[in-house]
């Protein structure tokens, strides 16, 4: 096995070397203690030179917590202004009759019975699903919007 020297792990540790270089002795270090503590060793005494990291955990939350509660979220992103802008639509299509103007479409269409002009027996019809007979009622009252 190739092992490699306590230089090349401190270049390792600086990130002074080619990528294939570090892959290569990254796939190293989990096959061989040796280099695994040459490494460790390399990464106590580079903790001079590396950036220090803040110990105090709290002090590090706080800063976080202090940066984030100033944010505030954007205006078009509140929850209440959806349900405002939906309540206002809803009113104003009360107020302006449109959903009575539909529920008297409905009726009107439900009340048209194409084939009640014909005499037929009560024999030859069939019983339809709901669903048949409210598509019937559907179409019925789209073509009688389009002839408008």
């Amino acid at each position: 096995m190739n092992h490699y020297k306590e230089q090349a792990w401190k270049q390792y540790v600086d990130g002074r070397l080619s990528p294939d270089l570090l892959s290569e002795m990254e796939l190293h270090l989990y096959q061989c203690d040796e280099c695994l503590t040459i490494y460790m060793t390399c990464l106590e005494l580079m903790e001079t030179i590396l950036p220090a990291m803040e110990r105090d955990t709290q002090e590090y939350v706080d800063a976080i917590i202090a940066r984030t509660t100033g944010t505030k979220r954007s205006w078009y992103h509140s929850t209440m202004l959806h349900y405002g802008i939906a309540a206002a639509a809803t009113l104003i299509l009360v107020a302006t009759g449109f959903f009575h103007g539909i529920s008297q479409e409905l009726e009107s269409a439900s009340s048209f019975k194409p084939g009640s002009s014909l005499n037929t027996s009560s024999s030859l019809q069939t019983n339809k699903s709901i669903s048949d007979q409210l598509l019937n009622k559907t179409l019925t009252w789209l073509d009688t919007l389009q002839n408008k």
